[in-house]
This record gives structure tokens, sequence and C-alpha cells, in this order.
């Protein structure tokens, strides 16, 4: 271990390993910490999992066995009564504790440094700028001078939420009401029947089920607001409405994704915050591996070229990568997420209903596998008639539709607020302070638990 990296990243999971592979493929020496030992990292789930178009379009390694592969999904209604089916990009299955640990040595192949069992202590300072990072190893104060800090430690975000309050991070703490409780049951048909096990959404449950390796038939996955305990109940109904086969629970696997916007600025000096403790992750299903290496490209090209010369990388030197983030993925990011605020909160027989008469919940909608939708003047008259006919009956109530409405069109605010992200710091305060009245008035999803 030198005195002295360009960068210094603190954890080395997913977003760690890509950007350390990355900054050193630049030429740039590169020093990963990570609180975990090598055995234990990211053991806090089993199964991962990856589409074969992410490593390929990313480069991503491979390991020469996968746990499982699938290439179709089917969307159920919340009776089981009606079905979307179709394919999706193929899926591979991953130990996740395996795969890191081979993104890690990928990250050295490059020449970035990795050491375990070190912890996050404090930033350095110099002119109040960040120079360096000090950290507990062996029992030990080590401290080691940097241009660059990346903060990738997860939800905890131990180094941004340590920044001084003037440096222009958000330092929120996620809470309840922030995160998504997520449960996987690793579960074992007592007769398997085929066609459970392959890949199932109930979008109503927040529920889904999976393959997974030789261990057990499937994962059945749920996930909810404020507790684990909501989440059991949701279950709970799932089954007695849907009488899936006989099973038994082999083992359960629990953890927390994010559920909450993105930091408004992911740069300052020296500084940069990517993956979960930027709270950068998938709107409609938490995941955030592949979501968050498009800020790391980004990140990548821009903070190169900023350190170029041995250059320090000021804030207005990195702000380009707020600029392209928002431009390219964060804007529509923030559109599903205040739309699915509101859209997902419905009552059981209104999302029946929908299914029913292809309202929202279409073909094309659930299975186009990211396609351009394709929706003839004829699917949208009769989507209105039964719109029209379901609130006449109350089957489909006019305050659901509104709320459901009401949200996506909120989502589309601030979708455009985001793709108008200020190309300097200058404009930024006046941006920020709009984007909180945005999302106040859109809510969070966690809002429908708590009335």
């Amino acid at each position: 271990m030198k005195k002295s990296y360009d960068v210094v990243i603190v954890g080395a999971s997913f977003a760690g390993s890509y950007f350390a592979r990355r900054m050193s493929e630049k030429g740039y020496s590169v020093l990963v910490i990570e609180k975990s030992s090598r055995e234990k990292i990211s053991s806090n789930y089993d199964i991962f999992h990856l589409t074969r178009k992410e490593t390929e379009l990313y480069g991503l390694p491979l390991p020469d066995k996968y746990c499982f592969t699938y290439d179709n999904a089917s969307f159920f209604s919340p009776y089981g009564n009606y079905e979307r089916h179709g394919t999706t990009d193929e899926t591979i299955g991953l130990h996740k504790s395996e795969y890191i640990r081979l993104l890690n040595d990928w990250a050295t192949e490059m020449g970035a440094e990795i050491l375990y069992g070190a912890s996050f202590m404090e930033l350095e300072y110099e002119n109040s700028k960040i120079s360096g990072i000090a950290f507990e190893y062996n029992g030990e104060c080590v401290t080691v001078r940097c241009r660059l800090c990346a903060d990738c430690s997860g939800q905890k975000a131990v180094v941004r939420r340590s920044l001084p309050d003037d440096y222009g991070i958000e330092k929120f703490e996620l809470t309840e009401k922030d995160v998504f409780f997520v449960k996987l049951r690793y579960i074992k048909f007592d007769e398997p029947i085929e066609k459970w096990l392959t890949s199932h959404n109930w979008l109503f449950y927040k529920t889904w089920l999976s393959p997974t390796d030789d261990s057990a038939d499937a994962i059945l996955g749920t996930g909810s607001c404020i507790s684990y305990e909501i989440g059991d109940k949701v279950y709970e109904t799932l089954v007695e409405n849907l009488k899936p086969p006989p099973f038994r629970t082999v083992k359960t696997e629990c953890g927390t994704t994010p559920n909450h916007r993105t930091i408004y600025s992911f740069v300052s000096d020296g500084f940069i915050a990517m993956g979960d403790a930027a709270s950068l992750t998938r709107p409609n299903n938490g995941e955030g591996c592949a979501a968050n290496i498009v800020l790391e490209d980004i990140a990548v090209d821009i903070a190169s070229e900023a350190m170029k010369s041995g250059a320090y990388p000021s804030r207005e030197a990195l702000w380009k990568i707020n600029k392209e983030y928002n431009t390219k993925q964060g804007a529509m990011f923030a559109l599903m997420l205040a739309g699915l605020a509101k859209a997902m909160q419905h009552s059981i027989g209104a999302e029946e209903y929908m299914y029913k008469h292809d309202i929202f919940f279409t073909q094309s909608i659930l299975c186009g596998n990211g396609k351009s939708l394709s929706i003839t003047p004829a699917e949208i008259f009769n989507m209105l008639k039964y719109i029209v006919e379901g609130v006449i009956s109350n089957e489909l109530p006019a305050r659901e539709l509104g709320e459901m409405l009401g949200g996506g069109l909120k989502g589309v605010r601030l979708g455009i607020h985001y793709f108008m992200y200020p190309k300097t710091p200058v404009a930024f305060d006046k941006w920020t302070k709009k984007a909180d009245r945005l999302w106040r008035k859109a809510g969070q999803m966690s809002d429908f638990f708590l009335n």
C-alpha cells in the first residue's frame, strides 16, 4: 500500500469494483477499501441477476458456470385470472458473493488494489477540499492521500454522510420510509409443477417468483415499505388468493434496497457518490448494479479528463457527470419513481378489472422487452370505453383512477425537470428548490402504507 493514490474508493462490491477497474484502465492508481473480509463480501443475498445483454454491453466478466438462465416473464392479475406472457432478455442467475469476488479480481488484474477488513474513519482536507482518507486497518489508523474519493459504501453512505454541511452534497439518511424491505423465500414444491418454475410477477403484491440453484425449486420474493411485517401480511394474502401448489420454505434472506430519489448532485470537490450510497436503483424493481453503470461510465470519462496531468477534480470539472447522467437515465428514473408512488396504490379489484380489460396492464406495456410501445387506435378506444364503464360501475373507482393518472402526470413533470438539469452549478440552488416542491407533491410509495 502506497501513501498516495489518484483515486480511493470506499466499498468493493459491484459499484466499487466496476469503477476501480475502469479508472485503472485509464491509467490512474486506485485503492479500494472494504470493511468485509474477502470471503464474506456482499453475502447479504445469495442469488444475483444480470442479463446477458448487460454483460456484453459493459464488458462484464462471467464465471464458467451459472446457477440458471431464463428468457421469459409472465405478469399476473391479483387473483391469477389474467396473464401477460412474453420473452425478456436472457437473465443469468449467479451467486452474488462469488460474483463480487470475480469482479474484485477483474479490478486488480488492471492494477487496482483492494484492502479487505478496512473501515472508513474520516476524510482529510486541505484548503477545505478533500485531500485524503483515514481508515482503520488491523487496529490502526491509516491515512492515504488522494485526488478523488468515491463513496460506494452502500445504503449507509458513510463517506457522503461525513461530508461538511456546506460541501454541496446532501447528507440525508435513509429511513424505513425510504427503503423497500425485501424478503426472499427459497421454496421447494411438494410436487413440482413446471409452470410454477419460470419467472412470475404479481405487481399488485410487489411479489415475484424466479428460478434458483439446486438448493430449492424457486425463489419467492416480496417487497414492502415500512417493515418486513407488512410484507408478510401481503405474502399471506397472495398465497390465500392464488392458492399455489403446496410448498415448504428451505431458507429465507432479508435485506433492503433504496426506494428514494437519488441525491441531487453526485459530485463535489474531489468527491463522487455512486450506487446505493447515492440511492441509485431502478424504481420498478430496486435493482441497482447494472443501472449504476450508466452513471459510472459517464463518471470515468469525465473524471479521467478532469484529473489529466495531475489536476485536482473540482466540483465544476466534475459537474458534467450530473448533467449527462440525468439526461441519459436520471430523468426517466425520476419519472418512474414519482409515477409509481401513486400508480400502484389502488385496490385489488381495480387491478383485476384493468387486467381483464387491457387498461394499462397490457401485453405491450408489461412484456414489450424494452421495445417501443405500439398501441392501435382500436386498443385506445377499448381502453377508454372500459375506463368509463369501470368508473360508472365502480369496479374502477374514480378516486383510484384519479390517483393513478395524477401520479403519472407528476412523474412526467419531474422527468422534464430532471431532463432540464443545470449545465453548471450556478443555477443548481434554483433547480433544487423546484425539485423539492415537485417531490413533495409526488410523495412516496410508503405514504400509502402510513395512511
